[in-house]
């Protein structure tokens, strides 16, 4: 029969409007059942479609001009290549195409990936390249680089170059390939400053390896031997054949030393170093490789980008900035670095999911799908905020998540179960697999994101209805929010006024943590409120200068800046989060709150948990805190749009939520829309505007409020600018050290092949003609009301779901 679409299409033109076709895939799940990377049946944008569309709507618009785009990929870790190494030779072969391929092909199109230097914790062991003490001149480095040879690392890295290559001479993307960015986590122990008074010290300290001194750990007097130590290692690589180097980071996570391979470092310190030694290091030895910053969680990002660029001579080596996703969206983080210096780029460097290890389709489809959602969410949101390239961590791991010689396992995008522990295929492909398709597929290197004005999902700020048992207590800006405002009854219960949700000592009172848990009653959620033992003047036996005392525990509520993990988020952060602490004698300003509005009333029935003073407000003076429970909450919908090399544009939209959304769909420039559609919950959709002509376009439409975001001004690498459109030059031969005087050019031809290219639909793979075959089905409303949802039984084909089961 007829295939069906997830998709309600309902346009509203007449048959002599201007329209275009869309082509578009979607991944997506409802209960048990799932679709993957499934072609759908094409619609029409119309003219006129759009005249009466409602709010919801993504409108894109080409004229709006952001960064160029480098591409997706992953890492070629120790842990990847032992994996790939236990495939037979089909396996292998099947991982490069799934991975490497063109999308024609079946593969996700990757063009840019990550490699250690030295082991990283997911080896099985720790080593490096010149572990003789004292060698400052590096004589005996091994230039060989044997070990990763012998784990298969630089064999793995060869066929991907090989098939990444082979797809540009296939497909007419001339001097397509690969790009790799190579990150160490840390220099050899002998370099390393000592760590004192830890365990194991004899007194003088311990080099090693798997830890770090504070506040950096690179020894300074061996600062010149750390950087040659990485043009040998790139020497070495291109000796054995490598030729897709582009890139170093000058440290992996150098903010954390979390007991597996690193190296603490400060912005000043880092800056320093790419000055004085790294810089011209690479410059005289290596030139074409750039040089990222950072490499570490967004919520610190804006800092180091203005630590690192503050040092001008060190800011003339820097590229820009990587940035792993551990630690959250941080979107204004994102902003906020990408005003430090417009012209520098911002690059997603790690990302994957770790907790509870690998989750498997059987292991349970809800569990499994929404780690695929978490991921895709850190893309679209990485893109809409400057992104140049997003790189997934493993690129394959074995069942148990490894191997880890730390036993930090992860998931990762594809599984090695070569043994057939899981009882299936020896290759098994995770729902993230088919997420990434969703991107790496449709946004092929040299693709300019465009303004997009998303109006689908109404935001709205946090409230009652999203507490949750275990969120933790963190103290945050004072806003008066109705998450910072408390009840204190007479059984000693503090709640989140107008909630049932109370203040409770995790553990069982044990803490330190404070959460908000669903009122028992219980002793670790009993509170009294006594005067603090030193007061302004003024505050004395008041709500205005108050202690929080647990009775059972004789514990005071307390204010502490911590690490992440003391929440449960990432060690590389910092909050200022509520602890359970003894009570510090004399009183202490850390302990003491203001339980009082402005107005001095409202206790003890609504009352803020109001720091008294608290350091860090702008200009060096104080400001004002407020204790609130700590509520991540995500966007359900999200979307963006890139103008591709082909001349096309490709949309992104992603729905985690549960209910189906409808909205309307609107090009801008080319003044065509469609209305009401519909895409199911749990689904994310790639669709493919194709280049206009003169006849198509029906004119521009009023945008209604599109981003108003200064374009980035840098000029940025770009190759393989897809099929010549009539009258144009053709760009033959665009390699990587030419990119800066290509760049501009590739953007702006890529945006006329959209506006004056031929008509027809053009697939997104540069140079590749996709037919339309198949039939426009439309859903009647008696259909539609009979599926009850999108999902009717029988309409959702799974043809790519058996290599999960």
């Amino acid at each position: 029969g007829a295939k069906s679409a997830l998709m309600l299409l309902v346009p509203i033109a007449s048959a002599s409007s201007a329209s275009v076709q869309v082509s578009w895939t979607q991944t997506a799940r409802l209960g048990e059942k799932v679709t993957l990377l499934e072609d759908q049946t094409p619609f029409v944008l119309s003219s006129g479609a759009c005249d009466g569309c409602p709010d919801r709507a993504i409108s894109v618009d080409s004229k709006q001009t952001f960064q160029t785009f480098e591409g997706f990929g992953g890492a070629f870790t120790q842990a990847s290549a032992v994996n790939w190494r236990k495939l037979n030779a089909t396996g292998q072969a099947e991982l490069i195409r799934a991975y490497f391929a063109d999308p024609a092909d079946g593969g996700l199109g990757y063009t840019l990936c990550r490699v250690p230097i030295n082991s990283c914790d997911f080896s099985p062991e720790s080593y490096t390249f010149d572990d003789v003490e004292g060698d400052v001149a590096l004589e005996h480095f091994d230039s060989t680089v044997q070990k990763d040879v012998d784990l298969g690392m630089i064999d793995m890295i060869l066929a991907a170059e090989a098939a990444v290559e082979a797809r540009g001479e296939s497909h007419g993307v001339r001097g397509l390939k690969l790009k790799l960015l190579a990150s160490p986590w840390s220099p050899p122990a002998w370099m390393k400053l000592p760590m004192k008074g830890v365990y194991g010290d004899p007194g003088e300290g311990i080099r090693t390896m798997t830890g770090s001194a504070k506040p950096f750990g690179l020894d300074p007097d061996y600062q010149a031997s750390w950087a040659n130590y990485f043009g040998k290692w790139l020497a070495a690589y291109k000796a054995r054949g490598v030729d897709s180097l582009w890139a170093v980071t000058v440290q992996n996570e150098p903010e954390a030393s979390p007991g597996w391979e690193s190296c603490l470092w400060t912005p000043e310190y880092m800056a320093k170093f790419v000055a004085e030694h790294l810089g011209p290091t690479l410059k005289a030895t290596h030139p074409e490789i750039k040089i990222f910053g950072f490499d570490h969680n967004k919520d610190h990002v804006a800092e180091w980008a203005d630590g690192l660029y503050k040092n001008k001579t060190a800011a003339d080596y820097f590229t820009g900035v990587a940035v792993h996703w551990y630690g959250g969206l941080n979107t204004e983080n994102l902003q906020k670095a990408h005003e430090v210096d417009p012209t520098k780029s911002i690059l997603g460097s790690e990302a994957c999911n770790c907790v509870g290890h690998v989750v498997l389709q059987q292991d349970g489809v809800s569990s499994w799908w929404t780690r695929a959602e978490r991921l895709s969410l850190d893309i679209l949101e990485d893109l809409k905020w400057w992104a140049v390239g997003w790189i997934d961590w493993n690129l394959l791991v074995d069942v148990n998540g490894g191997p880890n010689h730390l036993k930090n396992l992860c998931d990762a995008n594809m599984i090695q179960d070569a043994a057939g522990d899981k009882g299936g295929q020896p290759l098994i492909k995770q729902a993230s697999y088919y997420y990434m398709g969703h991107f790496s597929r449709y946004l092929p290197r040299g693709s300019v994101r465009i303004g997009v004005n998303d109006t689908v999902e109404q935001e709205k700020p946090p409230g009652k209805d999203d507490l949750k048992n275990s969120q933790p207590m963190v103290f945050t800006p004072c806003e008066g929010s109705p998450l910072q405002s408390f009840s204190l009854d007479s059984g000693g219960m503090l709640t989140v006024a107008g909630t049932h949700f109370c203040l409770d000592i995790s553990a069982y009172g044990k803490g330190p943590r404070v959460d908000v848990y669903s009122c028992a009653h219980s002793p670790n959620q009993q509170w009294e409120r006594r005067d603090a033992p030193s007061c302004p003047a003024g505050g004395q036996g008041t709500p205005a200068c108050s202690l929080l005392i647990s009775p059972s525990t004789d514990k005071c509520l307390t204010r502490v800046t911590t690490s992440g993990a003391a929440i449960g988020l990432d060690a590389g952060s910092k909050y200022t989060v509520a602890q359970a602490l003894p009570c510090i004698a004399g009183g202490d300003p850390s302990q003491t709150f203001s339980l009082k509005f402005g107005d001095a009333g409202g206790f003890p029935l609504s009352f803020p948990i109001r720091s008294l003073a608290t350091p860090g407000g702008s200009g060096g003076g104080e400001r004002e805190l407020c204790a609130g429970p700590y509520i991540a909450r995500e966007p359900e919908f999200a979307s963006l749009a890139f103008a591709t090399p082909g001349g096309g544009v490709s949309v992104v939209a992603m729905n985690r939520g549960d209910k189906p959304l409808t909205f309307s769909l609107l090009d801008v420039e080319a003044g065509l829309g469609a209305e009401r559609l519909t895409v199911p919950p749990h689904s994310i959709s790639s669709l493919v505007l194709p280049p206009l002509d003169e006849e198509t376009s029906a004119g521009p439409a009023p945008s209604p409020g599109l981003m108003a975001v200064p374009p980035d001004s840098r000029a940025a690498a770009s190759e393989g600018v897809g099929e010549e459109a009539p009258g144009e030059t053709a760009i033959r031969g665009a390699l990587a050290t030419a990119a800066a005087a290509l760049a501009a050019f590739a953007v702006s031809a890529a945006l006329r092949r959209r506006r004056h290219g031929r008509g027809g639909l053009q697939a997104v793979q540069q140079g590749e003609d996709r037919p339309m075959d198949r039939p426009y089905v439309i859903w009647s409303q008696e259909e539609r009301a009979a599926a009850g949802s999108p999902f009717a039984a029988g309409r959702v084909r799974s043809e790519m779901s058996s290599v999960m089961r």
